[in-house]
């Protein structure tokens, strides 16, 4: 009796119509190297990956370009529907190419993104696009050369020499990463080939590594070397320190060695105790050192009210603030240590 209905069964199973069934094609061992290939080159799931190469017929450039073009799409879409949130968390990166260096500031809305490496690249990205428009334009042959983007700069820069808009690349990283991003600002400090130094400094929780240092806070320092003997070790130690000044005490002017100290209120750098020997000024450790005189330096600080922004105000897409703290106007040659109100 068992046995007949068993029998039975089998046989209904058997009569039931082929559409009941759902059977995947076989995943050959190319198709699985193509698929991992893919997923290692976009970082987008494996089911978006193997529908690009249904799609392309398995050739994995053309599902590459297709993949991008999705993510793009929809990462635009994204990016209207997340414009209106809060974006003050993310990284600031620096960037140091001899005599020019640069410093910007890409926001999100929690620390768990900023700590996401899709997001740091977009960092790494937007400090090498920086580089290339510093690069672009003529070494200072005096002086200290500043300038801080403009909103229409920063829409349109892009990842590199002969890289896509950065914009396309901010569109994608949305599509993944499901937060607001946005390029807030972006400067740079160029000083002569002649007798200048850029010092840098980032403060966070992100290890040192090359070549874009990232932190919640960054300082560029540009200066003039005073000893040519000295050695480049004491250069970068004697600059360091000063940036890390910067970044700990945020003075809003540089200042002369004459100034008198005015305690501690003051914001002039040069008169300010020396954050990391308090019984100095910053002008008396340069002095002492007599490697370096500070001509001019910029300073940012992840997710702060900027001149000309008010508490809540946020970058929508290109809506880009461009101002900083320890600046002052956008562009400037300096021969003298400058008042950056």
């Amino acid at each position: 009796m068992q046995r007949a209905a068993l029998s039975a069964v089998c046989g209904a199973a058997r009569a039931l119509p082929a559409r009941f069934f759902r059977v995947s094609p076989p995943v050959l061992a190319a198709d699985k190297e193509a698929l991992l290939e893919l997923r290692r080159r976009t970082g987008l799931p494996f089911m978006q990956c193997r529908e690009a190469l249904l799609r392309c017929g398995g050739a994995l450039a053309q599902a590459e370009a297709w993949l991008q073009e999705e993510a793009q799409r929809r990462g635009w879409s994204r990016a209207n529907t997340v414009r209106d949130r809060r974006a003050q968390e993310g990284l600031v990166g620096l960037l140091r190419e001899g005599t020019a260096a640069v410093m910007v500031e890409v926001n999100c809305e929690t620390d768990f993104v900023a700590r996401n490496a899709e997001f740091q690249r977009l960092v790494e990205a937007a400090a090498l696009g920086t580089m290339a428009l510093c690069q672009a334009t003529a070494a200072p042959q005096d002086g200290c050369a500043k300038h801080l983007l403009q909103e229409e700069e920063l829409a349109q820069l892009r990842t590199g020499p002969g890289g896509g808009l950065l914009s396309d690349h901010i569109a994608v990283a949305i599509g993944k990463l499901g937060e607001k991003l946005a390029l807030r600002r972006a400067g740079w400090l160029r000083v002569p080939q002649r007798d200048g130094f850029i010092a840098a400094y980032a403060h966070g929780w992100l290890p040192a590594t090359a070549p874009v240092a990232m932190g919640t806070y960054g300082a560029l320092v540009a200066c003039q070397v005073t000893e040519p003997q000295a050695p480049a070790a004491t250069l970068e130690e004697v600059g360091r320190k000063v940036a890390q000044h910067v970044v700990g005490l945020a003075p809003t002017a540089v200042g002369s060695p004459q100034d008198e100290p005015r305690g501690e209120e003051e914001t002039r750098l040069l008169a300010q105790s020396f954050l990391l020997e308090p019984e100095l000024s910053v002008g008396q450790f340069l002095q002492r050192h007599r490697a370096l005189d500070v001509r001019d330096f910029l300073r940012f600080r992840c997710g702060e009210e900027t001149h000309g922004q008010t508490h809540g105000e946020e970058t929508h897409g290109h809506d880009q603030t461009h101002s900083s703290e320890g600046t002052h106007g956008r562009e400037g040659n300096y021969s003298k240590p400058a008042e950056m109100g």
